[in-house]
């Protein structure tokens, strides 16, 4: 598991570990220095040591070498020696030994045989002095060590002449502890008298030496290396030791003095320092600790509360406010946080508002009115109430934005909806659910009382709100819900107001009220348009023909192309089920470049069976906007080798005039490439005679509205040869649909009218049927016609 550090343990670890490193390295470096330092002035302490020690044994040597010599000077020894008597020769020997401390004094034959001496032990002695042969002219003393038992001296041995050489006079100087304590006097080191003949031995030592040394397991002699100091091993401490020897002569039992020098006495100075130091390190850590606890504690503290207050605040608790009383920058982020959360508070609460309300009026919007209707409705299953909601949507908000701008529009629908605010009761809810609809949530009442409502508002609306200094009267259309009756869901309550809208808008009414069963048709068109352009590229939509004959001969002329859909769930449709909705939905341009694809080819089918026709196809107010329109149709004239006048283009007044001047240019275009322009339901739309007359149109073609009543309807009648007088009065040709009998087609034949269709003719025929209704169909006037109802259309 991965261990979380806190930022107070940081502070802590970051006031402590640098100084720690830094103590220990300046102990260390204080350690170091005063070793080196010890280990140098102990290394002086040796070599100065050594320097008396050489110059002391040197003096002493020449004072005993001077005192021998004098004792062989004397004549009364050498009187003795002549006359061979031995107690003068020892009285001499002792007094003289007594006045130079030597501890024995001999008198040896030139052969080395002892012939007096103050020690009675001597005489059984044989080689005391081990000398080199002496020639006639020897006049120094010789000196050496001896060991003689366990005592080590110091002999001196000077001829004794007479004048030539007689006997040797040897003089002993015992080397013990009194010499050792003379050099450690002089020195101050510890001092070690070390015989190194055979094996090594402690002669004589200061006290420290012969408790701290153990012989022979420690090393006292001379090292093997060519180093003049060398450490020795002691009981409990160590020693520096530099060793010199006794006198600068070679025998077997040399004698070494060693001086030695206590590490141990040498740090001393320096322990009571290093534990100071020590001491203070850890008094300084200890205080810094405590200093860093409590500056890590007054500087995390804060940060902690800043912490915890941060982590409110992510989770949307924006109650927060921190509390630091100091002044510092850590009291500035406190402050500047508090200044954070507040403003994060209060853009929480614009965004809040901005998401649940429209930013034009201030309503709420969609979301916010399927949340408060949801609370309207548990409070009114709670009561036992009724809720009904009106849809409303304002009318010619288009028009008067393409006219005042888009400003005065958004203007208009603010004072609309502060219009419908300030005429509403407390406890109903007011809400927009689109740019130009309005939402109103009335608790209780009836179908009656929503209806009432709904006049109410619709007048007061009607009445109209200035803008400028123009009063506009606001047109409205309403759609009523109830709940329970229409549903319990607040979304489906919603959808179910806005269908009743829908339809009392399709209807031309100002209020509609939610009928059962609307919605299963909205989602049949919704079906049928996603689904054609899928049924488009599978060939699933037919094109059928109704043919168009010419009056008063009869000869078939062409055709209209109609459209019929197999769907494969809602089966056999006619184009009045999906083709308002495709136009509505965008989908209607797919369907208009299928059916003329379908048709061109067909016509060319038509010719090559040696019958020349024209084809009508219809085009909608979003094809009249395609400026490519013109170059597809001529591309596909090109492919099958058709003239352009061979394709007849259908258009409605109310698709031209949704945008005129767009629609003029593409029908002129159309027009200047050969095409055909015919005016389709003449007579329905909202067309004036001004506009019409801008329209580049070679046909008109009479609604079947105006036909199918013919001739009995005057009326009808009256309106069809005015438009037949119009229509040659402008050069244009006449096309009647919806023919259904024999006297509708005398009486458009005698007003002149020039083609004619519908059902008297010949019913829409699919594309297999239609060449054979033309191989059996037989051109007959209306003159050679003999009168009746039969079918106008075949002769078999």
């Amino acid at each position: 598991m991965k261990l979380r550090t806190s930022f107070r343990q940081k502070l802590l670890l970051l006031a402590l570990l640098p100084l720690a490193l830094a103590q220990l390295v300046t102990i260390y470096a204080v350690m170091r220095t005063v070793e080196r330092d010890v280990n140098d002035k102990a290394l002086d302490t040796l070599h100065i040591g050594a320097t008396v020690v050489d110059e002391y044994l040197e003096g002493r040597s020449e004072q005993l070498r001077t005192s021998v010599q004098v004792l062989a000077a004397d004549f009364g020894l050498k009187e003795a020696v002549a006359t061979s008597d031995a107690d003068t020769i020892r009285s001499v020997l002792r007094n003289h030994g007594l006045r130079v401390d030597a501890d024995i004094a001999l008198l040896l034959d030139l052969e080395g045989q002892v012939i007096a001496s103050t020690d009675p032990d001597l005489h059984a002695q044989r080689d005391l002095v081990q000398r080199k042969p002496m020639d006639e002219e020897q006049r120094e003393a010789v000196q050496s060590t001896e060991i003689i038992g366990d005592v080590v001296y110091q002999v001196f041995a000077v001829p004794l002449r007479a004048p030539t050489p007689i006997a040797w006079v040897i003089l002993g100087f015992r080397l013990d502890s009194t010499i050792v304590d003379t050099i450690a006097a002089l020195t101050g080191l510890d001092v070690a008298l070390v015989a190194n003949a055979e094996d090594v031995r402690l002669l004589a030592g200061t006290s420290t030496v012969r408790d701290a040394i153990r012989l022979p397991g420690d090393r006292l002699g001379r090292p093997d290396s060519t180093d003049d100091v060398y450490v020795i091993n002691g009981v409990d401490t160590n020693y520096l030791a530099r060793s010199t020897q006794f006198i600068d002569y070679a025998n077997d039992a040399a004698v070494e003095v060693v001086l030695l020098r206590s590490i141990t006495d040498a740090m001393a100075p320096y322990v009571d320092a290093r534990r100071l130091l020590i001491l203070f390190g850890v008094l300084l850590l200890t205080a810094v600790a405590i200093a860093g606890v409590w500056l890590s504690g007054s500087v995390a503290s804060p940060i902690s509360i800043l912490t915890d207050a941060a982590r409110r605040l992510k989770a949307g608790d924006y109650d927060v406010y921190v509390r630091v009383p100091s002044t510092d920058e850590i009291g500035e982020l406190a402050s500047s946080f508090n200044a954070m959360t507040t403003a994060i508070a209060e853009r929480e609460d614009r965004i809040s508002h901005q998401a649940l309300h429209d930013p034009l009026t201030d309503l709420p919007n969609y979301l916010n009115l399927v949340q408060r209707l949801e609370q309207q409705i548990g409070e009114a299953r709670a009561a036992g109430q009724n809720i009904f909601v009106l849809s409303i949507r304002l009318g010619r908000i288009g028009s008067i934005s393409s006219t005042l701008g888009h400003g005065a529009s958004d203007e208009l629908i603010a004072l609309a909806a502060r219009l419908l605010r300030i005429n509403i009761d407390p406890g109903e809810i007011l809400g927009q659910a689109g740019s130009d609809e309005f939402v109103l949530v009335v608790p209780g009442g009836a179908t009656d009382d929503a209806l009432e409502c709904a006049e109410k508002l619709r007048g007061i609306l009607a009445a109209g709100v200035t803008l400028g200094r123009v009063n506009i009267l606001l047109q409205s259309t309403f759609g009523i819900a109830m709940y329970p009756e229409h549903g319990v869901d607040p979304a489906e309550i919603l959808r179910k107001a806005s269908i009743a809208r829908s339809e009392a808008e399709s209807r031309g009414e100002d209020i509609g009220v939610y009928q059962r069963g609307r919605e299963d048709y909205h989602v049949r068109q919704l079906r049928l348009v996603n689904d054609l352009r899928s049924a488009l590229g599978r060939q699933e939509v037919a094109v059928w023909y109704q043919p168009k004959i010419k009056l008063p001969d009869g000869t078939a002329c062409g055709a209209e192309a109609l459209v019929r859909w197999q769907h494969p769930e809602y089966g056999w449709l006619s184009p009045d089920e999906f083709v308002p909705a495709s136009e509505e939905a965008g989908t209607i341009v797919h369907l208009t470049r299928y059916v003329l694809r379908n048709a061109i080819a067909q016509c060319r089918r038509w010719d090559d069976e040696g019958y020349s026709l024209q084809v009508s196809i219809n085009i909608s107010a979003r094809d009249l906007c395609d400026d490519y329109l013109p170059y597809y149709i001529l591309q596909l004239l090109k492919e099958q080798e058709l003239p352009p006048e061979r394709l007849t283009l259908e258009v409605t007044e109310n698709s031209v005039m949704q945008q005129v001047g767009r629609a003029t240019t593409v029908l002129e275009c159309l027009r200047d490439v050969g095409l055909r322009i015919s005016m389709d339901d003449f007579g329905t739309g909202q067309s004036s005679l001004a506009q019409l007359r801008r329209i580049p149109l070679h046909e008109l073609k009479i609604d079947k509205s105006f036909v199918m009543s013919l001739p009995d309807d005057v009326q009808n009648g009256e309106i069809v040869l005015t438009t037949l007088k119009l229509a040659h009065s402008l050069g244009l040709n006449i096309v009647a649909e919806g023919v259904e009998n024999e006297h509708a087609l005398r009486f458009l034949s005698g007003a002149g009218c020039q083609q004619a269709q519908g059902y008297f003719i010949s019913k829409p025929i699919p594309p297999s049927g239609f060449v054979k209704w033309l191989r059996s169909y037989r051109a007959e006037s209306l003159d050679e016609r003999r009168s009746g109802d039969r079918p106008f259309r075949r002769n078999a």
